[in-house]
């Protein structure tokens, strides 16, 4: 497994680059879609591995790697698989967040998938773990997965799959990278691994902002048929 982390410049504290782990810095980018992308075609398509990860710098997988590989190439074997994460929503709805699942029908609690241990600093300066369940287990009937911690089968992106610049910053990448794969036939999934993501996860104050072209333009792709779902249809038009 090849492994890219994204991050804002080269720090002291962040580990050097390995053979099978890369940091991203400004240098090659300056969102995370332009980030992955530069991945993709300098390091991805030229590279052995078939199973390619991309994490936060605050992500951390628990799960020994051979057995997230073993796991990973169980689920992409059958070619049908074009994304797996950790945790997300198995339909997205016109407020365009995962953790939200549907207000209107039960919200995260009925349609949130996967497993994910998030850990925040609380006021007394402690570092407080707390589980995210909901549907624990392999799903393939997801409609987005969260971007802390994603995999793709490397054949994916030399069919063309790639992220979407136009969207800005560090949001909204995962969610459209998601539907990109639904808009080309494939599933996606969750993985039942562990995961830890030290975070919190709290968005910034530009976020409608940020969010207003990835609505457009799945709106468009849709014709307003809210909320998307691996059983929606995608309009070319």
């Amino acid at each position: 497994m090849l492994e890219f982390i994204p991050v804002s410049k080269c720090e002291e504290e962040i580990d050097v680059d390995t053979d099978k782990i890369k940091f991203l810095d400004n240098t090659v980018g300056n969102s995370i879609a332009k980030k992955y992308n530069y991945a993709i075609e300098n390091y991805i398509l030229k590279s052995d591995d078939n199973i390619i990860c991309f994490r936060h710098k605050d992500c951390y997988i628990k799960t020994p790697l051979d057995v997230c590989n073993y796991k990973l190439t169980k689920l992409f074997e059958e070619g049908d698989v074009g994304i797996a994460g950790v945790i997300g929503t198995i339909a997205l709805d016109d407020n365009c967040t995962w953790w939200n699942g549907v207000p209107r029908a039960g919200g995260r609690s009925n349609y949130g998938s996967g497993f994910i241990i998030q850990g925040d600093i609380d006021n007394h300066l402690r570092l407080v773990e707390y589980p995210m369940r909901e549907h624990y287990g392999v799903h393939d009937y997801l409609a987005t997965v969260d971007g802390c911690c994603m995999f793709f089968p490397k054949w994916i992106f030399e069919e063309g799959l790639r992220f979407d610049e136009s969207l800005q910053d560090y949001h909204f990448y995962d969610t459209d990278i998601s539907l990109q794969v639904l808009e080309r036939g494939y599933k996606v999934s969750t993985i039942d691994i562990e995961v830890r993501h030290y975070s919190k996860g709290q968005p910034p104050k530009n976020f409608d902002m940020l969010k207003k072209p990835f609505f457009e333009k799945w709106n468009k792709k849709v014709h307003g048929e809210w909320p998307i779902s691996r059983l929606s249809t995608f309009y070319k038009d």
